[in-house]
């Protein structure tokens, strides 16, 4: 793993997903803000859910600059932002798409506006799996209360039941996002067993590391006093980069478990020749 590591420049590779994210947060925040609009969902509702997954220490800073996006917002804006977000995204997806195919040794030779596409189609599911889950988290109550009139479910189960459910959509969300990325972006056969060890390793260690990290940013870090106001955007890089690093080592991660399986009956038939 750490020849792969280091062979398919995994390190380099996320700072370069991280560039493009960086200028793809905002206006893709923005964007998942515009699409909750056709619902009666507010604003506050959608920056509760988001500060679950994000250091603590930056959710002031991202609630500002939503904020003044918001207040000056125009029609012209919304859609300026939302083709920023989409052209940003895609790129930063494309970046990682590369990354997906060189830890399967593949090339990717489609051409360029095909590859983009691409891209800005998984970027656009993204956000609205991230719409669909957050209003399915606002709204759960009142489908809830609507089935168990129709069903004559008792309430206390389904309290539970309902409980159980908002705790583990936004991990279900997340394995169904890594599944999709690692099942499809390599454009080859991949048994459904051959993409779970990747997804199980990025999910498990993306939730572990973002609460680890947000621990020790909340208690132990100095970037606040170091670097003054910017110290926001350092964390938030650093908690990008990760991110995309985790999503790259899973892909490694499957593609080696498939050579592992690959090999074991190559070796198995030379030693049948031996003997």
């Amino acid at each position: 793993m750490k020849k792969r590591y280091i062979g398919h420049e995994i390190a380099s590779r996320s700072a370069q997903i991280t560039y493009y994210w960086i200028l793809a947060f905002f206006p893709f925040l923005l964007m998942v803000i515009s699409i909750l609009t056709f619902t009666n969902i507010a604003q506050s509702e959608f920056m509760k859910y988001i500060a679950d997954v994000i250091p603590a220490a930056i959710m002031p800073f991202i609630e500002q600059t939503i904020n003044q996006l918001i207040e000056y917002r125009s029609a012209t804006l919304l859609s300026v932002s939302a083709i920023a977000a989409m052209w940003s995204a895609s790129a930063g997806v494309n970046a990682l798409i590369r990354g997906i195919h060189k830890a399967y040794s593949a090339v990717d030779e489609r051409a360029f506006w095909v590859r983009k596409l691409v891209a800005m189609f998984y970027a656009l599911m993204l956000a609205v799996l991230i719409a669909g889950m957050i209003v399915l988290l606002v709204f759960g109550n009142r489908i809830g209360e609507y089935i168990i009139h129709k069903v004559g479910i008792q309430w206390q189960s389904y309290r539970v039941l309902w409980d159980f459910i908002r705790f583990t959509l936004p991990v279900g969300a997340l394995l169904v996002a890594l599944y999709i990325i690692y099942k499809f972006v390599p454009r080859k056969h991949l048994r459904d067993g051959n993409v779970w060890p990747g997804t199980l390793f990025a999910s498990v260690a993306w939730y572990a590391f973002s609460y680890l990290f947000s621990l020790y940013v909340d208690k132990f870090s100095k970037y606040n006093q170091m670097y003054g106001s910017i110290g926001s955007i350092f964390i938030l890089i650093i908690w990008l980069y990760m991110s995309g690093m985790l999503v790259l080592i899973g892909a490694e991660m499957n593609a080696l478990y498939q050579d592992m399986k690959h090999a074991r009956p190559a070796k198995r038939r030379r030693e049948e020749r031996k003997k």
